[in-house]
């Protein structure tokens, strides 16, 4: 352990991670029922939220470790526009919302992870870093 990560572990509780979990199901919720209740509206089927998400998990750890290592970060976008073109063709509502889905939640995620890289080394408490990101998301983005 190096001395940031030690001084934080004596001084500061950790976010537990039931917290990002529960923000993760309830988005996911929150998203499947606009699939499924504005279908006509949005135009993506419930299992391309799903598929959406699945690249996002699946993505942010991988392009996280490039990002953390070469400090540049490939880019999702395009990929998810193809992924989703191809599987459910003619619909540009529903691709919008599948980059989004796909690629807007790993940048924002990679973002608050650097974010709490960035709150580690200024010693800023970690729920209180954590708090001060979901305010800022829900407020001001």
């Amino acid at each position: 352990m190096d001395i940031h990560t030690r001084i934080m572990k004596k001084n500061y509780r950790e976010v537990p991670l039931w917290w990002f979990l529960v923000i993760l199901l309830l988005n996911i919720a929150l998203i499947m029922f606009i699939s499924v209740h504005y279908n006509a509206t949005v135009q993506l089927p419930w299992w391309g939220v799903l598929l959406a998400c699945a690249i996002a998990i699946t993505f942010t750890p991988l392009i996280g470790v490039i990002a953390a290592t070469t400090n540049q970060a490939p880019g999702l976008n395009i990929i998810t526009e193809y992924v989703i073109g191809y599987i459910y063709p003619e619909r540009p509502v529903a691709n919008m919302c599948f980059k989004v889905y796909g690629y807007i939640s790993m940048t924002q995620a990679l973002t608050f992870i650097s974010d709490f890289k960035l709150g580690h080394y200024m010693k800023i408490p970690p729920r209180s870093m954590f708090m001060a990101q979901v305010c800022y998301q829900l407020v001001l983005r």
